[in-house]
Formats: C-alpha cells, structure tokens, sequence
C-alpha cells in the first residue's frame, strides 16, 4: 500500500483507540515498518534520526552525566541504520517486531488508549501490506512463509478504497466528537 493510505489508516484507527494524540501516534507507527524500504521519505528520516541519536545521546549524556541517555540514545540510532539495511518487508513487518514495537510503547506511554493507538498503527501497516501480493512474513523468525490476503497491488482502485475510507472514518470521529 501507499505511504499515504499506511499514515490515513493508521491516524484513523488511531483517533478511535487513544483520541487526538492517539490519531498521531497511529500515524507515525503505521508507516514506521517502512522504515526498511531503503529509499523514500520514512528511510531518509530514519537516518537522519539515527544520526541525531547517536550524537545527540554522546552530547547529551556528556552533559547530563548521564551514562543512560548516552547508552539508550546511542543504542536507538544505530538500531534505526541498522533497520534501514533490512530488505523490504522482511523483520519490520512480522508479528515479532510488531509485539516488540508495542513493548515500547507501553514502556514510554504508559497510557492504555495510547498504546493501543502505538500498537494499532504498527499492525495496521502490516495487515494493509497483507493485502499486496507481495505479502508479509508475519512469523518470522520461525517461518520464512509469507501471509498474502489479497493480492491488491500498491496504488490499485482497492488501494484508494481503503485510503478513502480511512479518511472518512477520521473524519467521522472528528464530527462525533465534536457533536457529542
């Protein structure tokens, strides 16, 4: 699926779970297993954000005297460049990375519609990328077997179906709330 219907459906799925900054948190992890596909936007911002990590983590923990901030933003930027060597939906789009994505979420946000929104977002990526005929190794590592449920193609009538519908689902929790 395209980039843009990953970022509708996972702000739509979002909003529903953990309200307005539940829709960007969905958002954001619905295009976060993309960030293996070694060309495009989600990449370059991946590498940029690795970067900045790993020397913002050396600076800041220098500064803070903080041995922690160094070691986890240090280890969170080269696990990001490491990431983007991955092949396209490979391990970014597997159940294992999807509940590992999750336990951080949990372990950053703390509130339950939050993380629901954090977590629905990542497993949105992944059912939408089920759809392709390309499909996604959801059990991955234990198998190297691929899950396709349909074979609509990136860009397809159904790809904008479902993009439109996502839309309109936000849209229609935006009005719910604003009427209610």
């Amino acid at each position: 699926m395209q980039l843009r219907t990953h970022i509708v459906i996972g702000a739509a799925i979002g909003l529903w779970v953990g309200g307005p900054i539940g829709g960007a948190l969905g958002a954001f992890a619905g295009v976060v297993p993309d960030v293996d596909l070694d060309v495009g936007s989600v990449a370059r911002g991946a590498r940029w954000l690795g970067v900045i990590g790993i020397a913002g983590g050396a600076l800041g923990g220098y500064l803070l005297n903080s041995p922690t901030i160094a070691g986890l933003s240090i280890a969170g930027g080269f696990l990001l460049l490491m990431l983007i060597r991955l092949p396209h939906r490979g391990p970014t789009h597997s159940l294992a990375l999807a509940l590992l994505w999750s336990l951080l979420g949990g372990l950053w946000l703390r509130d339950p519609g939050l993380i629901g929104a954090w977590a629905a977002g990542y497993l949105s990526h992944l059912f939408l990328d089920a759809l392709t005929p390309q499909g996604i190794p959801w059990l991955w590592p234990l198998s190297g077997g691929r899950l396709r449920l349909a074979r609509w193609r990136t860009g397809s009538l159904w790809d904008h179906a479902i993009l439109i519908l996502g839309g309109l689902i936000g849209v229609g929790w935006i009005g719910w709330k604003m009427v209610g």
